[in-house]
């Protein structure tokens, strides 16, 4: 295992997006201690079936996290790579980019991973989905900035971002591959990264190359 710890990128003004967004993320976490938040929760039979809920939920999922593990891992990549991605896209599409990642990410689960669903209704939670959009972004726009990186919690080394997104990427393929049908919706990462490679490559010739 391999976490990012922080990157060599200074943040051109403040993240006020990504701070929101993980706000969210963690008040929605502790109010389910509280609060039943089942109808957040995106469902592939309940997509296939067009029921009230199915469009919404595209949205909501991104928001629920199944342990604290899982919501501290994922806050802790939006906020390393988040940050720099905001700036870079600006405020209002940086927010449309990271939840279209997370709608991609929830749609590449259904249509292109076999075994979700198969035996369940085909439950949805995290914003994996959504911050592996980012990475993507953040690997075509930063490819060369530099993240102190703790590996096998014993010893820290510094990667190019092009590097340590790469051997990440390369590690959902190889997961998927190797524990197929587990509850870890690889798919689902794979998929919200190549929908960000897309839409970032999308706003890249029709803006930033404009702006060059």
């Amino acid at each position: 295992m391999f976490i990012p710890i922080r990157d060599s990128n200074p943040t051109l003004r403040k993240p006020i997006v990504t701070y929101i967004l993980i706000s969210i993320n963690i008040s929605i976490f502790l109010m389910e201690y509280f609060y039943n938040f089942d109808f957040f929760i995106f469902s592939k039979e309940a997509f296939l079936n067009m029921e009230v809920n199915a469009v919404s939920s595209l949205l909501t999922y991104q928001f629920l996290h199944g342990g604290w593990g899982h919501l501290i891992f994922n806050l802790l990549f939006l906020y390393i790579f988040g940050d720099n991605m905001e700036s870079s896209l600006g405020r209002k599409f940086y927010l449309l980019f990271y939840l279209s990642c997370g709608v991609g990410a929830a749609l590449s689960e259904v249509f292109f991973d076999p075994y979700f669903g198969l035996n369940s209704p085909g439950l949805l939670i995290g914003a994996s989905g959504s911050i592996s959009g980012v990475l993507a972004a953040y690997a075509l726009r930063y490819p060369r900035a530099k993240l102190l990186t703790w590996i096998v919690f014993i010893f820290f080394v510094e990667i190019r971002a092009v590097w340590f997104i790469g051997i990440w990427i390369a590690m959902q393929f190889l997961f998927e591959i190797m524990t197929p049908g587990a509850g870890t919706a690889y798919i689902a990462h794979i998929g919200g990264f190549v929908t960000g490679l897309l839409l970032y490559s999308i706003y890249h010739k029709y803006r930033l190359s404009r702006i060059a």
